[in-house]
């Protein structure tokens, strides 16, 4: 067995990952007060376990951990490495190589790994016990660490000497089987309290248990009669549910009819509700016209009674009128007879200016030509002639038609 490297980053003043290695012969650290050479034998004996902080000249656990300076920054964690060669086999571990690793975090957090493997603190103890490592070994020897060995007690001298001796193991397992053989007795002492406890107990339990064995059998006939109640029932049951099979595909069957049928009264109401809007927007059409209507006789009531109002004030007038005209008859007849006379007279005086044309008269009116003559009625003075021409009761020619001249009666 022998000590190949140390490698450790962030444990003291080593901030930096630095693995110092260990060739045959010896090796000699050399450096001034204060350089580190002592934290290269604390980080040997913390990866170990060791849990003393004065032994490690440290206030804390946590002081092992790079606390900074001027120019850096203090780290999170410590991690120490010894790289152990194991060819001889004299570390119970099948590798040629041993690499036991402590891990320490700001939290508190730690962690011990033995070929990167976790592991407990008791197991590192246990593995490394006679072999002059461990916290408690030989194999580290400190400053003023031999007159401590001289000075101190012949107990404590003995367990060095028993480290070296390489029967520590067997005196820490004496002492594990004593303290485990302690525990049994303690165990035993209790059991036998416990015993004579019962020991009290066991007229009442004897009664008891006669009595739970009583009900083994009464639960276990009640068991098989609540399992032919609970098969009655469940014949029962099926029973029940065919029935209410066949009622519900009674009323499957029902409710599809149902159901179609009111799908078509659905249809139905559509309709009727499409109807009663045709027939809301017929009322409507004729309620607009009803109210066009309205409007309508309500003008033409306003305009029969400017007209009734018309129709009275022109028969007002008629009747002015008509007394005017009653008034003016007598004037109308002097008039009509004045009027007549000259009419006879201009007469006269035309047929004496044209004597060339050969007229004649038949007791009728005048003809175009010569020829053909028309007679007048008996009563002349009642008739007159048809023609437009002919606007008097008198004789006088005709020169626009030729037809014979008709008569009617004078209304």
């Amino acid at each position: 067995m022998k000590l190949k490297a140390v490698e450790m980053q962030g444990f003291k003043s080593f901030p930096d990952r630095t693995k110092l290695t260990f060739d045959d012969g010896i090796t000699v650290i050399v450096g001034p007060n204060g350089s580190g050479k002592s934290n290269i034998s604390d980080a040997i004996k913390w990866v170990f376990g060791e849990q003393s902080v004065k032994s490690l000249r440290g206030a804390k656990m946590e002081d092992v951990i790079f606390g900074g300076s001027v120019s850096r920054k203090p780290t999170g964690f410590a991690w120490v490495s010894l790289f152990i060669d194991n060819t001889d086999r004299s570390i119970d571990i099948d590798a040629d190589e041993v690499v036991l690793t402590r891990r320490l975090y700001r939290s508190g957090e730690s962690e011990y790994r033995i070929n990167n493997n976790l592991v407990r603190l008791k197991d590192i103890n246990e593995t490394f016990m006679d072999t002059g490592l461990g916290r408690d070994g030989y194999s580290v020897i400190e400053q003023g660490k031999i007159a401590e060995i001289v000075s101190v007690k012949s107990t404590q001298r003995r367990e060095i000497f028993e480290e070296a001796a390489g029967i520590s193991r067997f005196r820490y397992r004496k002492t594990e089987a004593e303290r485990k053989l302690t525990q049994a007795e303690e165990n035993l002492v209790r059991l036998r309290d416990i015993m004579r406890e019962l020991e009290d107990r066991v007229g009442p339990l004897k009664a008891q248990s006669e009595k739970a064995r009583q009900y083994l059998v009464l639960a276990e006939e009640k068991k098989s009669l609540e399992i032919s109640l609970w098969l009655e029932q469940l014949s029962r049951l099926a029973l029940q549910l065919k029935e209410l099979e066949d009622k519900e595909l009674i009323a499957a069957s029902d409710k599809a009819a149902a159901q179609k049928r009111l799908d078509e009264i659905e249809r139905e109401i559509e309709e009727i509700q499409q109807k009663a809007q045709q027939a809301t927007l017929y009322i409507e059409h004729k309620r607009e016209q009803i109210r066009a209507q309205e409007d309508a006789i309500s003008q033409a009531r306003v305009d029969t009674a400017v007209k009734q109002n018309t129709i009275g004030h022109n028969r007002q007038t008629i009747e002015e009128l008509q007394k005017e005209l009653d008034r003016s008859a007598l004037s109308a007849g002097e008039l009509e007879q004045k009027l007549t006379a000259l009419r006879q007279e201009r007469e006269e005086r035309q047929a004496a200016a044209r004597p060339e044309r050969n007229w004649r008269i038949a007791g009728g009116c005048w003809s175009k030509n010569g020829r053909r003559s028309i007679a007048l009625p008996p009563n002349r003075a009642r008739w007159r002639c048809k023609r437009k021409s002919c606007r008097t009761r008198s004789i006088r020619p005709s020169f626009r038609r030729k037809r014979p001249v008709r008569w009617r009666r004078k209304r």
